[in-house]
């Protein structure tokens, strides 16, 4: 009889690194924070919502007061705060994202602004995942877990 005795020590150490890993996602979910901050970055660039529909363009109002003040004519571009202050926060569990300006909300669902709230600022939806969005967070993720695995193997 032949016997054949196999060290799966390795083999078990990596797979154990691995399950360490999957447990504790911080860096998993920081790599898609950080995807999450281009995503919008180019969002606004391109004046989209998650699905690539335009945004509401601005009123002849909003321009002529924009252009008379020297702003840039951009949507949810006034001095840049929204675009350019977007921040994730990571757990154990999950990334979370969005801005902390207080015009966020107004701005993403649409609502009434200004002294005694005579101003209608239409719906410019800036924050969400739409589709391909999806997809590419799935790849950041596909990417760093087979980064993870070929440290460890």
């Amino acid at each position: 009889m032949i016997k054949i005795t196999l060290d799966d020590t390795q083999a078990v150490k990596s797979l154990q690194q691995i399950a360490s890993q999957l447990q504790q996602p911080r860096k998993l979910y920081g790599v898609l924070g950080e995807t999450l901050k281009k995503i919008h970055t180019e969002r606004f660039k391109k004046e989209v919502d998650s699905e690539g529909n335009n945004w509401k363009p601005l009123s002849a109002k909003t321009l002529a007061r924009k252009r008379k003040k020297g702003k840039s004519t951009k949507i949810l571009r006034q001095d840049g705060y929204l675009a350019d202050k977007t921040a994730y926060n990571v757990t154990n569990n999950n990334v979370e994202f969005g801005s902390a300006e207080i015009y966020a909300r107004l701005h993403q669902f649409g609502g009434k602004a200004g002294r005694g709230g005579k101003v209608t600022v239409p719906k410019r939806p800036w924050l969400g995942v739409g589709q391909k969005d999806e997809n590419y967070l799935l790849e950041k993720a596909r990417n760093h877990l087979a980064k993870v695995v070929g440290q460890i193997g």
